[in-house]
């Protein structure tokens, strides 16, 4: 896979149409390396760090973005997780009640996008899960959302995934009117393998021979876990004191392992004591008297 764990944006001259593409490979196998699922839940969720990677692009900030797939379907919850150095991340959830199978991974359900800056406050949107797949939900929610016409191509298949995405930028003067329609058309003409499989500027020139392309530098994507003992321990503190004794009483450590990336984090009880300095201080001076 020559495109794997990149992003890159293309534009067409004289015209108002821009684009995204990207690939991952290594990425994905990092992080089932965690994570097992079976292979129909891998790649929907594949799908969906796809589009979560292109969506970044669109960000201008620093800030994690987040895909949050909700439905009533096999896969119960999707998440994915990319910040603006491109370290991705991603978790599934299934209803253990149900069959996977074709026709009910994901059912009905919604979409919900949030971009939380390092500063500042959080942006959310919510859209239905229309037409059942993530990229049909990703077009409605910028259809609806930003006004902007965008089309999304996602394919997904043994630990591989790509993506594709067209975006019509608002312009006051449109010098090629029918160059969304006719940039669109072309483009679903992409086949599984060609998205998957060729390199961005040999797919770029298959699709769109004719058409003044230019495409831009790279940007690298990875899978990175945001985790850690400090984050962790606060989860921990928001158990409170007398909870967190009790684990301890009974099972003589507190142990929190990372849904994401499953790693094992354990807090004994000075491990507690530093969380809640004040409490402990008490708690042994009360055993003194």
């Amino acid at each position: 896979m020559s495109n794997a764990d990149k992003l890159q944006r293309f534009t067409f001259d004289n015209t108002h149409v821009r684009g995204e593409i990207l690939g991952l490979s290594k990425t994905l196998k990092d992080l089932f390396a965690r994570q097992s699922y079976p292979e129909p839940v891998q790649n929907v969720l594949s799908e969906l760090l796809a589009a979560a990677g292109l969506l970044s692009a669109t960000i201008k900030i620093e800030a994690m973005l987040t895909l949050q797939l909700q439905t009533t379907g096999a896969i119960r919850l999707l998440m994915a997780e990319v910040n603006e150095k491109g370290e991705m991340r991603g978790i599934a959830r299934l209803d253990e009640g149900q069959s996977l199978n074709a026709d009910n991974l994901l059912g009905e359900g919604q979409l919900v996008i949030t971009i939380q800056p390092l500063q500042g406050k959080a942006y959310q949107g919510i859209v239905p899960l229309t037409g059942g797949t993530v990229s049909s939900a990703i077009e409605t929610y910028f259809n609806q959302s930003e006004q902007l016409g965008t089309r999304v191509w996602l394919k997904a298949e043994k630990q591989q995934a790509a993506g594709f995405m067209l975006q019509e930028m608002p312009a006051t003067a449109k010098p090629d009117a029918d160059a969304w329609q006719r940039l669109c058309h072309l483009a679903d003409t992409i086949k599984t393998e060609e998205l998957l499989y060729l390199a961005n500027d040999e797919l770029l020139h298959r699709l769109y021979h004719e058409e003044s392309v230019r495409l831009y530098d790279a940007s690298g994507l990875s899978f990175r876990c945001s985790c850690s003992r400090a984050r962790m321990g606060d989860a921990v503190h928001k158990l409170g004191y007398q909870e967190c004794q009790e684990v301890i009483n009974e099972q003589g450590k507190i142990r929190v392992d990372c849904h994401f990336c499953g790693q094992h984090y354990s807090f004994d009880q000075s491990d507690v004591d530093g969380l809640f300095p004040l409490e402990a201080a008490k708690a042994n001076a009360n055993k003194l008297h």
